[in-house]
């Protein structure tokens, strides 16, 4: 075994395909998707070089581009502080074996194993203005001036987007914290108790610092997830009404595969790689002091 990892040629011979898989799938279509941003790549006609011109129409020209990203943000924001502090939550209360324990996992776990676009007509159904339930809730209470088009109205349908997301993936998440907080020495968590700390010291003094690392892991893929959504949107309200749930990914969609603007296409998908990157560096650089605390 010792002279198999020892010979190049072997380790070469097995890293071959996964490599040739990464460059045929990830690295290639990054580049060309790069590459053509600088273009005015359309179908049936020249592709002319544009440099940045490409991007100064987006920040410039493109006032659905901005509105785009305002949205983005939004929603990115929404999702974290939603999912995450119920991911902690639920995980915190599953963490020791009680009875219905497996069913709860499940039952908040069940939702992540379905389509998104199955999720998004459920939550369309839910919120329809005559026979969804949320509306019907409220007739029933005697509160109809309050029920109103919810994914037709400018100043809600954000919201509830973020709620069908969160609703969706926080199981995903709880289980991520929850298998970290099971893997929190006991003896620790009772000599704390020892010592006088309460649940809610343990909790904020021992439990949390000790999954920073996990939870900086799972905010990133809570952040660079909700920047890049388009199914559950696109199924929702296809962006609207009045692009007021419109994100980078969706515009990105219309322009590209309706309008056949590839290379304008192109340059919003550079700058949600640009996004993703730079949230996950601020979430590094922003976890950085929590771990060296532990350390």
């Amino acid at each position: 075994m010792e002279k198999l990892l020892r010979d190049k040629k072997t380790i070469l011979l097995f890293v071959l395909p996964g490599l040739l898989f990464f460059v045929l799938i990830v690295a290639f279509p990054l580049f060309f998707t790069v590459l053509i941003s600088f273009f005015n790549w359309g179908v049936g006609g020249p592709q002319k070089f544009l440099a940045f011109g490409n991007y100064t129409r987006l920040f410039t020209m493109d006032d659905t581009f901005l509105q785009a990203v305002k949205n983005t943000l939004l929603l990115t924001i929404g999702c974290l502080v939603t999912q995450a502090p119920l991911a902690v939550f639920f995980g915190y209360m599953l963490r020791k074996q009680f009875r219905g324990q497996g069913f709860f996992k499940t039952a908040f776990f069940i939702p992540n194993m379905i389509s998104s676009v199955a999720a998004a007509l459920m939550w369309s159904f839910i919120l329809h203005p005559q026979f969804g339930i949320i509306n019907n809730l409220l007739r029933f209470a005697g509160l109809d001036s309050l029920t109103r088009t919810w994914l037709g109205d400018p100043q809600t349908a954000l919201m509830w987007v973020v709620m069908a997301i969160a609703w969706q993936f926080f199981g995903y998440h709880m289980i991520i914290y929850l298998t970290a907080m099971q893997n929190i020495s006991t003896e620790i968590i009772e000599a704390a108790s020892i010592d006088g700390a309460n649940p809610f010291l343990n909790f904020w003094k021992i439990t949390l610092p000790l999954i920073a690392p996990i939870m900086k892991v799972d905010f990133v893929l809570i952040v660079t997830g909700s920047l890049r959504t388009f199914d559950l949107i696109y199924a929702m309200t296809s962006g609207g009404p009045n692009h007021a749930t419109e994100v980078v990914a969706t515009h990105l969609y219309f322009r590209s595969f309706q309008g056949m603007q590839f290379g304008y296409g192109s340059s919003m998908a550079v700058i949600l790689i640009i996004l993703c990157l730079a949230a996950t560096w601020i979430i590094n650089t922003a976890f950085k002091k929590a771990e060296s605390n532990i350390v």
